[in-house]
């Protein structure tokens, strides 16, 4: 077997977007085994357990790469591993949609940042610049840079001719001629009848669907697999001296003095400190003092958590903004920012206080739903920001708050990951109703599969109207889920999708009702005493 041979570096192509890689053809067979990986995990198949294989193969082979170049990573980006492992996989496990999405998302926008800091390193360096720098532009280096190492291994393979034999000759023709002889036989068969005819039986013949689904699956594995290599280039290459963007000179010089923007902090400031007084005396004081003002405390305590975090998140870029962008000379300036500073998010904790204690008053009076135990889990992420921000503001180091604010975005990904949110609210709106409150199982039966198994594990004690709204509903989701399971191949396998058909198997109580199809895409479920439920929550997609 003939081992590649390393392109010197004096023969390498200095353009910035054709410079090659030391054993192109090495690096060129890896991403199209990517490229195929993609093919078979992704053809026709929802995300599942492909996800996480792809992502795990994809950061493999980017080291793989790095060892065959003899490139040495940055050790401090290495740690971007750890979040593209662990959110790819646990996409496999969740199916519910802003957490599988965070997952995904999460996933490709660390693999772009690992890219572009492959050799270089400093992510956590980054300002928001950067990080938009990175994320935009990793993708288009993927499409552009894959050139001339695809040159470099096709010369590998082909010799010093490039191709220009008479062989290669032919088939380039050939490969030129089949549209064009495509495009006439199909306006020549609509204009002869018998001739159409005749061309119909020979395309039969050929099975020319699976011919075109060949071509579709080929054009798959190039496309990606040039996408890969473009991405590896863009990684291995030793990279030009990068200057993070505002570091040594900001872009935007500070601009407003002490006076200005301690104007802007104290006015803030003593409206939240008024407005932290209010809160004082109604919310935190107690039912009677709402009451005595003309409200219900459910009232009260459902308006404004939006309002409240929309603020915070708004005070938050107010001071970010001013501490750029502000000017502060000599120490008594800055420590009198610093206070101001200071105070305001020492009220703002109050703040959000104030929303969180007014969100878990409306999920005890209305029960939990998704988008009030988003809010739920933000707030803390939030507050976790607003001490982050203080920390880096003490240290003079704002700009790194960017990459601050997106290992929070994760760890928001990674919360809502291990607490399997629709499960969460499941069991929290079982616990209620354990305590006299009302159950909307319809509301529980349209989250995702997350919240099958612990319905299953309620059904058994569910009374009243809840046991005869539940049952039926559990009994439709065995039939739509079994049917939606038997389309899927190995590659869409997940992990919370097997364990609710597991769950709902193994309920005994659904052996006595009796799935019918009507209309297509309708499914009613009949009960032992003849009462008919329809399966309304149901997407098309999940019905043959």
């Amino acid at each position: 077997m003939t081992v590649e041979a390393p392109i010197e570096s004096e023969e390498r192509s200095t353009s910035y977007f054709s410079q090659v890689l030391s054993y192109p053809l090495h690096i060129t067979l890896l991403a199209l085994l990517l490229g195929v990986a993609v093919e078979i995990l992704f053809d026709g198949q929802p995300l599942g357990i492909n996800f996480p294989l792809w992502a795990w193969l994809g950061a493999g082979a980017l080291l793989l790469a790095a060892y065959i170049e003899g490139v040495k990573p940055s050790r401090a980006e290495l740690l971007v591993i750890a979040p593209i492992l662990f959110l790819s996989l646990m996409s496999a496990f969740r199916r519910e949609p802003l957490t599988v999405t965070l997952d995904v998302v999460g996933v490709l926008l660390f693999f772009g940042l690992w890219v572009r800091t492959f050799r270089a390193g400093r992510l956590f360096d980054f300002g928001w610049i950067d990080l938009g720098v990175g994320v935009v532009w990793t993708p288009v280096e993927a499409v552009l840079r894959p050139w001339g190492t695809l040159s470099a291994a096709w010369h590998k393979v082909v010799g010093e001719g490039g191709g220009r034999g008479r062989g290669w000759a032919i088939i380039r023709g050939l490969l030129l001629a089949i549209p064009v002889v495509a495009i006439f036989l199909a306006l020549l068969g609509a204009a002869d009848m018998i001739f159409g005819d005749a061309v119909q039986r020979l395309l039969e013949w050929l099975d020319i669907e699976r011919i075109l689904s060949w071509v579709g699956d080929g054009m798959v594995i190039v496309l990606s697999g040039l996408f890969f290599l473009g991405a590896m280039v863009a990684a291995l290459i030793k990279p030009a001296e990068r200057k993070l963007i505002g570091e040594e000179k900001p872009l935007l010089k500070p601009f407003l003095g002490l006076l200005e923007s301690g104007i802007v902090l104290g006015a803030v400031d003593l409206l939240f400190l008024v407005f932290v007084l209010f809160q004082v005396r109604y919310l935190f004081g107690g039912e009677a003092n709402i009451t005595a003002a003309g409200y219900t405390y459910s009232e009260y305590a459902r308006r404004g958590f939006g309002e409240l975090v929309t603020v915070a998140v708004l005070s938050l870029g107010m001071i970010l903004l001013l501490g750029m962008f502000g000017k502060r000379e000599g120490a008594r300036e800055v420590r009198i920012f610093l206070g101001l500073s200071t105070a305001l998010v020492a009220l703002l904790g109050v703040i959000l206080a104030s929303a969180l204690m007014r969100l878990l008053l409306y999920e005890n009076a209305y029960g939990f739903t998704r988008s009030r135990t988003y809010t739920h889990v933000f707030i803390f992420w939030m507050a976790a920001g607003f001490l982050a921000f203080l920390f880096l503001l003490y240290r003079n180091q704002i700009r790194r708050f960017a990459p601050a604010v997106m290992l929070g975005i994760m760890g928001f990904g990674v919360t809502l990951n291990l607490m399997n949110l629709d499960a969460f609210i499941v069991h929290r709106n079982v616990t209620r109703y354990w305590g006299g409150a009302g159950l909307d199982v319809s509301y529980l039966l349209s989250l995702s599969e997350d919240a099958i198994p612990p319905l299953v594990a309620f059904a058994p004690d569910a009374q009243g109207q809840a046991r005869t709204d539940l049952l039926p509903g559990l009994a439709c989701e065995l039939q739509v889920l079994e049917r939606h399971a038997d389309g899927l191949d190995w590659p869409a396998t997940n992990l919370s999708l097997n364990r609710a058909l597991d769950s709902l198997r193994e309920l005994d109580l659904l052996q006595v009702y009796q799935v019918e199809e009507g209309e297509p895409y309708e499914l009613s479920v009949v009960a032992p005493d003849g009462g008919v439920t329809y399966c309304r929550q149901y997407s098309y997609s999940y019905i043959d």
